[in-house]
């Protein structure tokens, strides 16, 4: 029989028919029967009626069918976007971003060589808290300085563990843990005059990088690192003095 007296047979099922068939099929007729005279086979029957038992539905789905999470992820695989952390970083206000620009911009025109005398020092909390850093996004390579992927970070106090710790060039300290609140003179007992002192007696013209912090500010740290080149910067975070200063050598 050619194919054009059968178009009629491959023809999709109005929503009429499909209402008729469940009707039909909930007032116990077979699926041959149901066929006969709407001249559909025993099987799109069946078909009609399982999908009204397993979906709720008779009408065909509208629009595309929806993308496997394979599909998504080849498509921005192809297209440069990859699952990525992102950035964290602290809040920064004009101000700060103004006081970085001021500690940069005089030494943007050092060489490696001016670099290789900085001693770089710092002290960081470990926090114990419910952020794991699962959060992941979808961006390009280049992309992770983008605002759109960074996720901001406050420094609130929290359980955890604070330590310090120095490195340069070629060197590092040993990390010393700091136990309750950090003085003056804790610093320098447990930190300059064990750890930076021989560090900075060991290598002629280096330059110890501190921020700001009252402890790194106080009479008795300057006293200990007299006669040693100190640079400090203001601490992004804010702290109580105003602007990154000199001491001890100001013509570095």
């Amino acid at each position: 029989m050619p194919l054009r007296r059968n178009r009629w047979q491959y023809e999709q099922l109005t929503d009429f028919d499909r209402g008729r068939i469940i009707g039909l099929r909930e007032a116990g007729w077979s699926n041959r029967r149901i066929g006969h005279p709407l001249g559909r086979s025993d099987m799109v029957v069946a078909r009609c009626w399982q999908q009204w038992i397993t979906e709720g539905r008779v009408y065909r789905r509208g629009g595309h069918p929806v993308p496997s999470r394979e599909t998504i992820r080849r498509r921005l695989t192809e297209v440069g976007l990859r699952s990525r952390r992102p950035l964290r970083r602290l809040p920064l206000t004009p101000h700060h971003r103004q006081c970085r620009l001021d500690f940069c911009r005089p030494r943007a025109t050092w060489s490696v060589t001016d670099w290789r005398r900085v001693i770089f020092s710092d002290e960081s909390r470990f926090s114990v808290s419910a952020d794991d850093h699962r959060t992941r996004v979808w961006r390009r390579t280049g992309q992770r300085s983008d605002p759109a992927f960074i996720v901001e970070r406050h420094t609130a106090i929290s359980q955890g563990v604070t330590v310090w710790g120095a490195i340069s060039w070629d060197t590092r300290s040993s990390l010393v843990v700091l136990q309750g609140t950090l003085t003056a003179r804790r610093y320098v007992d447990n930190i300059l005059t064990p750890i930076v002192l021989p560090m900075l007696s060991s290598r002629p013209g280096a330059i110890y990088l501190q921020d700001d912090a009252r402890p790194h500010t106080a009479r008795l740290s300057q006293q200990c690192l007299q006669g040693y080149d100190v640079l400090v910067y203001r601490d992004v975070a804010g702290s109580s003095t105003g602007g990154h200063k000199w001491y001890a050598t100001p013509n570095i």
